[in-house]
């Protein structure tokens, strides 16, 4: 296993670690509130929380061959035509995802620049729970340059059962 699909793996178990932080939170929220207590920013946290295993997931979900695709379209099209298919639909995801990395880290650089605070109680400086967004982002441009490197050779890349076998 390569040291990318090694973090394509790191990533899906932070996604999992994520949805798992907000069943605690709201667990610990439920608690709290039977007692008469409260946790506070459970909600903002929950919600960062949420925001992260998305984007942790997204590099996963492609390398496991999770993401949404139209096989039945291309699998009605000559194999030199789906080749070319798979090679301009790779390339694009691949530029959707680098120009979304880039935007991301910008984002978080600003964030960080202008030492904004989240509203809360709690006042976490937001480039915190906001670089979960270029990690994740990072790597599915890194996914996708690996993907498309794969399809022009001729290679398969999805490892699980979502995958096309190609």
């Amino acid at each position: 296993m390569t040291l990318l699909h090694r973090l394509y793996r790191l990533s899906g178990y932070l996604s999992a670690a994520s949805l798992v932080a907000i069943c605690a939170l709201i667990l610990a929220q439920i608690v709290a509130r039977s007692l008469g207590h409260m946790v506070p920013d459970a909600d903002e946290f929950a919600a960062w929380a949420m925001a992260a295993s998305g984007f942790f997931g997204l590099p996963y979900a492609l390398h496991a061959g999770a993401h949404i695709r139209i096989t039945s379209a291309v699998r009605f099209l000559p194999e030199r035509l789906r080749h070319f298919a798979e090679v301009i639909a790779t390339a694009l995801g691949l530029a959707v995802a680098a120009y979304l990395a880039w935007y991301c880290t910008f984002f978080v650089i600003e964030s960080y620049t202008f030492k904004e605070v989240s509203p809360g109680l709690l006042a976490l400086p937001m480039w915190i729970p906001q670089v979960s967004m270029v990690v994740g982002t990072v790597l599915l441009a890194l996914a996708f340059a690996e993907r498309l490197l794969c399809v022009l050779r001729g290679r398969g890349f999805e490892t699980g059962e979502g995958s096309t076998g190609e």
